[in-house]
């Protein structure tokens, strides 16, 4: 088959988990003998752009992944807030038009969703997977602009009232009526998890979200075989953007409040800018000689990463969907400690395989850290517990299905 793969920004630029997640599908279709295109948005200032009328494009390879890249010449204020975009949909189209597909799969419809109108005026079947909270909050995350968990926009009015101070109300109807729109127009939507599943259909936008969690791709994966006694040291592992709502100030704080010298704790990952961010995170740090910040990691360095740490820290503060990096500790034998929202734990069994806290609660991980470090042997029994997420090939195999059953529809 031909398929057509969409996400709002992609490698080399952007390689966060939505994108790590379609390069993924996409490698594994080619070697089941698809040709997969993907389609992205390039919403930087890259170089190597060719005019298209009234946009951008270029064509490169990533991986041995085809890649067509678009974007505006002139990037409007709200690019990253509109689902359709008039001026893509002429680019797009011509796209589409010239490469015969028999399916367009959107993994992330932010910038590029003009794809979905695209695709239902030529008959071509669209499956929409829902990696976040973006078609029902414009800032993905589903959090109020003073922190508040949001798990219903109440159509728009929230979003005017808590997060927008009534001067988008006219925009964020539109969006709305079209975010209604491209969940009527697609042939099939998933979620990786129950949790984001039941927020979309509970506020009535869809229902029948198919649920098929994420795989991983085991080529590479080094199970930690590390075994704790009463007398180990233990070392943390945070893994993520450097930015407030991924939670690493409420890892540190918990850190100074457990005060456990057995405890180390490895912070890695880059800030993209919130300098501002970064500098109250070396502030919590202080010049405590066990907290070390190392900066930017590849995805390649995961089983180096793995086998370093003994335990993952996931403390979101917004509704985390399947966080890959999680997906990817669990496949590497590493327990984790995560807040108690969304996703995470469907992935993650208090007790069981790992730990939950009350999100935005750095006395309650305390009290977890504190728990390790009283015994770190703990952890031995949470390894063997550990139940390692599904393969790649079994994650697109299940997407295969549907698009062989699109198709024949079409």
């Amino acid at each position: 088959m031909q398929l057509l793969f969409a996400v709002h920004q992609f490698f080399p630029t952007y390689y966060t988990g939505t994108e790590r997640l379609a390069l993924g599908i996409s490698k594994q279709m080619q070697r089941m003998g698809h040709e997969v295109t993907v389609l992205t948005y390039e919403p930087g200032e890259a170089g190597g752009f060719e005019p298209d009328g009234d946009s951008l494009t270029k064509r490169y390879e990533y991986q041995g992944v085809p890649v067509i890249a678009v974007r505006h010449r002139r990037p409007p204020s709200e690019v990253s807030f509109v689902i359709f975009d008039r001026e893509m949909q002429r680019v797009i189209g011509s796209i589409i038009a010239e490469g015969c597909f028999d399916v367009v799969h959107i993994f992330h419809p932010m910038r590029i969703g003009t794809i979905a109108k695209v695709a239902s005026r030529r008959r071509i079947p669209f499956v929409l997977t829902l990696t976040d909270f973006w078609l029902m909050c414009p800032k993905g995350i589903g959090v109020t602009q003073n922190g508040e968990i949001c798990l219903s926009p109440e159509g728009g009015e929230r979003c005017v009232r808590e997060c927008y101070e009534g001067a988008l109300r006219e925009s964020l109807e539109r969006r709305f009526a079209e975010t209604r729109e491209i969940f009527n127009a697609a042939s099939c939507v998933v979620s990786a998890t129950k949790s984001l599943r039941q927020v979309f259909e509970l506020n009535g936008l869809v229902s029948g979200i198919q649920l098929i969690p994420y795989g991983e791709d085991y080529f590479d994966v080094k199970p930690n075989a590390r075994k704790y006694s009463r007398e180990s040291e233990v070392t943390l592992g945070f893994l993520s953007t450097l930015q407030p709502h991924k939670g690493p100030h409420v890892l540190l704080q918990a850190y100074n409040m457990a005060g456990k010298g057995n405890i180390a704790l490895k912070i890695f990952g880059s800030h993209f800018g919130r300098a501002d961010y970064y500098r109250t995170l070396q502030r919590l740090a202080g010049s405590h000689r066990k907290i070390e910040f190392c900066g930017e990691y590849r995805y390649e360095d995961m089983p180096r990463i793995y086998n370093e740490i003994d335990v993952l820290v996931v403390p979101s503060t917004w509704w985390e969907n399947a966080p890959l990096v999680l997906t990817r500790a669990l496949a590497h034998n590493v327990p984790a400690i995560v807040s108690n929202l969304g996703g995470m734990t469907e992935m993650v069994k208090d007790n069981e395989n790992g730990f939950t806290f009350e999100v935005s609660k750095p006395e309650s991980l305390a009290q977890v850290l504190k728990r390790i470090g009283d015994d770190p042997g703990i952890l031995n029994q949470l390894k063997e517990r550990i139940r390692r997420p599904p393969r790649i090939e079994e994650h697109a195999f299940e997407y295969e299905k549907i698009y062989r059953l699109l198709s024949q529809e079409n």
